[in-house]
């Protein structure tokens, strides 16, 4: 799996420092690590920073703060892992608030920044549970909470999000594929076109099913008493 790190600092050369420091490191179990360098913080719109697993933000930089980012990226509900980069102890209260990882001087980089990096890899590894899929030549990774539930035809998977307006897309696949990976993660089949994360279900009929983003869909009537069964155990184990 490619673990995707963002650098984003307004000083390039610092940028450029930190990302030859972290591509020297090691990966610690992940099959690749991509390094995204920006010196640019407004280039960094929605889409963008949902694709990262662990950011390095400066904290200072003018009107488009590290700490500004990083509420933008908790507002989205993203799970990332922020470490903000700062030649300031005194800002580290502040990140309470975005639920920061880490906090790197920039005076200690070259100490700090392995020991820090390791610790992210670590955490990170201990998230994994995602679905990646490639939509429209691009990769993408949603963890399995922020999934509501998945819709197939004619082999191609309609992924249902808590966020349609970041990640609402298509991607080829079986339903028996999806099946085969998320049902051992909480998800259930209602029906032959729906696999449904079962933390959404809010609830459950012999003809229907309501989901907490409100979308109902129909269930499998021959398959209600299987269904159900699998539900109620699933939900008396939470």
């Amino acid at each position: 799996m490619t673990v995707k790190i963002l650098v984003c600092d307004d000083d390039p050369t610092f940028v450029k420092k930190m990302v030859e420091l972290i591509d020297r490191q090691p990966k610690y179990g992940s099959t690749n690590i991509s390094i995204t360098a920006c010196s640019d913080p407004a280039q960094l719109n929605d889409k963008l920073l949902s694709g990262f697993n662990i950011m390095f933000l400066d904290i200072d930089m003018g009107q488009y703060s590290g700490l500004s980012i990083a509420r933008r990226v908790r507002d989205l509900q993203l799970n990332s892992l922020l470490i903000f980069v700062t030649h300031y102890v005194e800002f580290s209260l502040e990140g309470y608030e975005v639920n920061a990882f880490r906090y790197l001087l920039k005076e200690k980089l070259s100490e700090k920044l392995p020991i820090y990096f390791k610790e992210a890899m670590m955490q990170f590894a201990q998230k994994r549970d995602a679905l990646k899929f490639t939509a429209n030549g691009e990769e993408y990774v949603v963890q399995y909470e922020n999934i509501v539930y998945l819709e197939s035809h004619l082999r191609i998977i309609h992924l249902h999000t808590q966020h349609p307006e970041r990640i609402n897309e298509y991607f080829y696949a079986t339903m028996e594929e999806m099946e085969k990976e998320l049902s051992p993660s909480g998800f259930i089949r209602i029906h032959k076109s729906y696999l449904v994360n079962m933390q959404h279900i809010k609830k459950l009929n012999y003809d229907k099913a309501q989901l907490s983003d409100g979308t109902i869909l129909p269930v499998s009537q021959k398959k209600f008493s299987e269904i159900k069964l699998r539900y109620m155990n699933w939900k008396a184990q939470q």
